[in-house]
Parts: structure tokens; sequence; C-alpha cells
């Protein structure tokens, strides 16, 4: 059996690529290399074989025509097989190196049913792993290759990653029900370590390591991070020592690559509010999961080729990938430009009488198939979200939203009050709507504790509490978990009067319209933290001592932070993805990647708060 080793290799991604996509960060790019130095590594026909976590990450990078013509014409779970055997298939084999993948590949390698096997991690393989797997391949002798490409997390975008872990909702809320028992901490914890350190191994960084100060889970992920990057790997993860071209920030040297570790509580406010930029909306109010749309509302009459499914893919769908951040009204505006176009060529295609007029037709026939199929696809959804917006009352419920959620809007408790009755008051509007509305009035104006009960008070009064219990709950549940003595940053600018005032400014300059005044506070924070204003009290340096820390502040200061990696426990959202993409343009001196436990959205959110 072939011995592991870690490299990039394989068509479709070449030497200066692959440095271009290092030097970037570009998530997508070094991901897509190890999926196609994988699926090209042998010629012929091949299967390929994944576990649940690595079959989510292979289809967000690589799409079927594209592994169709790296000549895979089969994808299997290694958990989910009839069993038939394609003794003409060569196995592509791309898992995680846990103990239970470990056994389903050896059952595979003792009875096996294809003609060979490439075996590709995506983290380090334990030396007890290797050797049982070295046991179960003794006879057959089928496995020809076997390499560590380090993957062990899901690509969002370029610049936005997730390390998915079991019962997300107990990080947001430790009293949160979960199916099949209680996962510990201990084992979420080690989850995260698993799909960071493969981040900086894919990635060739060591960063140094902060937290947020108050979160069990960033304090004891800092730690782990630490002992294995700096004390039991440290020799794999020191780059410069070994040649590989990439940056270490040692324990006690320059401040070039920081991972900064938060925590959800410390910004409830973004997962709640209505989202008005296209990806964000998507997935707020229809719903998306790994780049898949439900039509809910369309007549079915209606619905194109694709039926009631749709696929988002940035790499594929050059619209989206141009309006993902854009707003609401931009969106719109475009896709009747695009449905202009699309009326246009149609027209033209209509007029097909010559034999140059035929030659034509076949010859952009493909191009016109594809644009058909765009534009009934964006008009669908665009269609689908203005039902929901109609519906539930949005443009009006959304206005106070951000009014609430803006830190320099000058709101008085009482007024504010006032118009979240009359909104939950609103004919059919949502208990959802109702519940998010005090959610956010509560966070804002949580020291006026009696108008924060009658506004509980009303709610019970319109039914809530009676339909939607847990719902209810959540009211109070986000104050508990997420209050101002919880978190360590200032969500609401209100802990400084110069911190108020730089606040005050950047909300009331640029702002597009009423619905986009709030910015995430991961914006704010990672300002002060490229200019070393980040507090070290609220956001201390994971070390091996306090004279390391020390050092650690002290190289910061002297040069800020190049590259950031925020990793938030809990979850992190699209309207973070579209800041953070925002920071990458204006900031070219320092490159931020965003991660995060789950991807989030209200319904998440509520659901994980509602006991």
């Amino acid at each position: 059996m072939a011995t592991a080793s870690s490299s990039y290799r394989g068509p479709g991604f070449d030497e200066r690529a692959k440095q271009e996509a290092l030097a970037s960060m570009d998530l997508v790019r070094i991901g897509r290399s190890y999926l196609l130095g994988a699926v090209g590594a042998c010629p012929g026909y091949k299967v390929l074989l994944l576990d649940r976590d690595t079959m989510q990450s292979a289809s967000t990078l690589l799409g079927r025509v594209e592994m169709g013509e790296h000549g895979v014409v089969l994808v299997e779970r290694i958990h989910e097989h009839g069993g038939k055997r394609h003794e003409e298939l060569k196995a592509i084999c791309f898992l995680r190196p846990t103990r239970e993948n470990v056994r389903l590949l050896k059952e595979e390698l003792r009875a096996p049913r294809f003609h060979s096997y490439h075996v590709y991690f995506s983290n380090i393989v334990p030396q007890i792993h290797m050797q049982e797997l070295a046991e179960a391949d003794a006879l057959n002798q089928q496995v020809h290759e076997l390499q560590e490409y380090y993957a062990d997390f899901s690509v969002v975008g370029q610049e936005h990653f997730l390390v998915p872990c079991p019962y997300n909702d107990l990080l947001l809320n430790p009293k949160a029900s979960v199916p099949g028992g209680v996962a510990s901490l201990y084992e979420q914890v080690d989850r995260f370590v698993q799909g960071l350190s493969s981040l900086f191994l894919a990635l060739k960084r060591r960063p140094v390591i902060r937290f947020q100060r108050g979160s069990d889970g960033a304090r004891r992920l800092a730690d782990s991070l630490y002992q294995l990057v700096y004390r039991q790997q440290g020799q794999l993860f020191d780059f410069k020592a070994r040649g590989g071209g990439g940056m270490s920030s040692g324990g006690s040297g320059s401040g070039g690559v920081v991972v900064l570790l938060l925590d959800r509580k410390d910004d409830p406010v973004t997962p709640l509010l209505t989202q008005w930029t296209y990806q964000a909306m998507i997935h707020e109010l229809l719903g998306m999961q790994d780049g898949r749309v439900t039509l809910r509302f369309t007549k079915e009459a209606d619905l194109g080729p694709d039926g009631r499914e749709l696929v988002l893919d940035a790499q594929t769908d050059d619209f989206f990938a141009k309006h993902r951040f854009s707003n609401y009204g931009e969106v719109g505006m475009d896709v009747k430009s695009l449905l202009d176009v699309y009326q246009s060529k149609s027209t033209r295609h209509k007029n097909v009488e010559s034999l140059d007029d035929m030659k034509r037709f076949i010859a952009e026939h493909g191009d016109f198939t594809r644009l058909q199929n765009n534009v009934t696809k964006h008009v669908h959804i665009m269609g689908e979200l203005a039902e929901v917006i109609t519906r539930r009352h949005l443009m009006e419920i959304s206005s106070a939203e951000q009014e609430m959620a803006n830190p320099a809007a000058n709101l008085s408790s009482a007024a504010s009050y006032e118009e979240v009755l009359r909104l939950t008051r609103l004919p059919g509007v949502a208990d959802k709507d109702c519940v998010r509305l005090a959610m956010l009035y509560a966070l804002r104006f949580e020291s006026d504790t009696q108008r924060v009960r009658s506004l509980m008070d009303a709610l019970v009064a319109c039914g809530v509490r009676d339909r939607a219990p847990g719902l209810f709950s959540a009211v109070q549940a986000v104050l508990a978990i997420a209050g101002g003595s919880e978190r360590a940053g200032d969500l609401y600018a209100s802990r400084s009067m110069i911190t108020k005032a730089l606040t005050m400014f950047r909300g009331l300059k640029g702002v597009e319209n009423v619905y986009t005044q709030h910015t995430p506070l991961l914006a704010e924070t990672l300002s002060l933290l490229s200019q070393d204003k980040l507090e070290v009290a609220d956001y201390p340096y994971m070390a091996g001592s306090n004279d390391d820390a020390a050092n650690l502040a002290a190289a910061a200061r002297r040069r800020p932070p190049r590259e950031v990696i925020v990793f938030i426990v809990g979850g992190s959202t699209y309207e973070e993805h579209k800041a953070v993409a925002e920071w990458n343009t204006r900031n070219p001196g320092c490159r931020v990647l965003l991660g995060g436990s789950a991807l989030l959205n209200s319904d998440a959110l509520l659901a994980a708060l509602s006991t």
C-alpha cells in the first residue's frame, strides 16, 4: 500500500495557479485544486467514494458535468451503497480520517468492489489508522495511492468556509433540545480543531491565536488549537522551517497571520434581521441548502426545466456571481435587463430561414439555452422573494428592525416600543416576525425592563405564546445568553464616547436606503484588529506564558496583521460574508477569511433559542 503524503497534483490546476490561490487565500480555488488533483490523478473511468461531509464539500466545488469531464461516472457514499461491484471503475476515495470511515474503508478493501483504490484523506491520518488499512489491503493489494489532502472543511465562497459540527444549536443555547442524545462541548471543539488545523495546512499558515473573553467554547478552542499547532504537531505547522513557502507566526513571532475565535452571542442581531442583498435574502426568506433553493409559490405551469429545485452556483451562474451581494432593487433591475436580452435573442432565433441562419442557430443554441434557463431561474426567484415580502409585511417590519439594529440611529425606548406594538398587530403578521421584533427591541433597550416585560405581555395577548410557546421563550433566552453582560464586543457602541461618535459617523455615511443601515459587528471588530485597537482584555492571546502573550501583543503594535482568519463558534451569516468580501476589496493589505460552525439565518437562530 502506498504511503501517505500531501500534495497538489492533477490536471486543471498548475503550479502557478496553486501559488496564486495560496497567496490570495482563495478557498474555492484551493478546494477545487484538491478535488481536481484527486479525480485527475489516474486515467480511465472512476467512481468518487465520499462520506457525509466530503459529499457536501465536493458538491459545492465540482459539478457533475465537470466530474464527468474527468472520467467520474459514478458518485457513492461509503456508508450508503448497495454492494454492487464495478470492477471496470477505479475508486477515488475522498474521506475524513475518522474511525468510522476507516472501518468502512477496511471493509471495502477486504472485499473490493472496484478495480483499484486511490485514497485521499482530508486531514492528518493517525498512524494507527494507516496500520489498520495496510493490514486490510495486505491480501488484495488494491490501494495504489494514499495521500493527505487538507480540506476538512466546507467551502461557501472564496473567503467563507464552514466547519460543520453536530448539534450546533447547543453552541447557541446550552438548553437546546437535540435528537439522539447530547454532544459534549469537548466533541464539538475537537471537530473545530480538526477543521481549522486542516485549513492552516491547506493555506500553509500558522497563525497567532486570539479568542473572545467570556466564551467557554472560544477559549477551549483556542487552547486546543495552540496545543496542536504549537506543541503536539509544532514541526508540521512550522512552514518556514520546513521550507514550504508558507507563513508562520510563531509563539513569540510577528502578528502577520491571526486567527480570531469569536462567539455568536457577541452579535445575536445580525442573524435575526430581514436581509436585502440577493444571496442573503434567498437564504433568509426562501431557504438555501448547499446552493439549492426550492420554489414554493410558483405555479406548476410556469416552472422551468429544473422544476421546483434550483441550483445557485457562482462558478457556473455569472448573474448570481455578479449579484450575490447586490441589493434587492439592483437585482430586480438587472433581472429585467437579462429578460430583455433573452427576448431579443429569442426573436432572433425565431427567424431561421436561410442556411446561414441555421448555422448561426446551431452555433448559438447552447448559449441561448443556458440564457433561457438562467432567465427563468432568476425571474422565478425574484417572484418568490416578492411574494414572501408582501405576505409578511417585510417592508414595514424591516424598516423598524434596521432602526433598532443601527447604533447610529437616535432612538427612544418609548417610540420604538409603540412602533413594535403597531407592527405586531398588523393583519396576518407571522408569529416569528413578532418574536424577532421583540428580541431586537429587548437587545437594544435591555435596561428598560418594564417595556420589555410589557412587550412580552403583548405577545401573550395576541396569542403568540399559545400558538408557539418555544418561539415566545426565545425573547427571554436571547437576553440570558447574549445580553449585554454576556458580550465582549460593543454591539451598540455604548461603552465609550469615541466609539459611539465613530460608529455614528460610519452608520450615517453612505447608507443606500433604510433597509441597509445595519453593519455586522464583525466589520467594526476587523477595523479595530487591523489598527491594533482590539482590546487585549476582551480578546486575549493564547500563548504558552504571559510573557509570550505580551510579546505577541507588542509584535502586533509594530506590525498589524496582514491576514486574518475569523471563526465564529455558533455560526456565521451571509451578511457577514458580504461584509468580509467588501473588507477585502477595500483593504488589500489585510486579507480576511470568515468561518463558522453553521450557516445561520433567523429560522436557525430562533429554533436554537426556542426551548
